[in-house]
């Protein structure tokens, strides 16, 4: 199924889902009845993965409420910590 966008004259755009190729040109509108004509747009074609879509939403969540760090990062296997080479002048602890 796929949704329709319509613009009814009086009122405001609707969304009415029909099977792909069978959306008329206009439909009635649900509030006052006038027929509504087919709004077209451009369709979202592009799919977020769900590891990008998951971190997309914890920084924007993490914009007005910053997330709390309660414990040190892990160290790597080796017990080494990853030194970036931008961080490497910073004195270490």
């Amino acid at each position: 199924m796929t949704v329709y966008a319509y613009r009814c004259p009086h009122c405001s755009e609707i969304e009415v889902t029909f099977r792909i190729g069978t959306a008329p040109a206009a439909v009635p509108c649900p509030d006052c009845g006038a027929a509504s004509v087919r709004a077209f747009s451009a369709p979202m074609l592009a799919r977020t993965p769900a590891a990008v879509a998951a971190r997309l939403q914890r920084a924007e969540r993490s914009a007005s409420e910053p997330e709390v760090v309660t414990s040190l990062p892990r160290r790597r296997a080796g017990g080494a910590v990853a030194v970036h080479p931008a961080t490497g002048r910073l004195p270490r602890p």
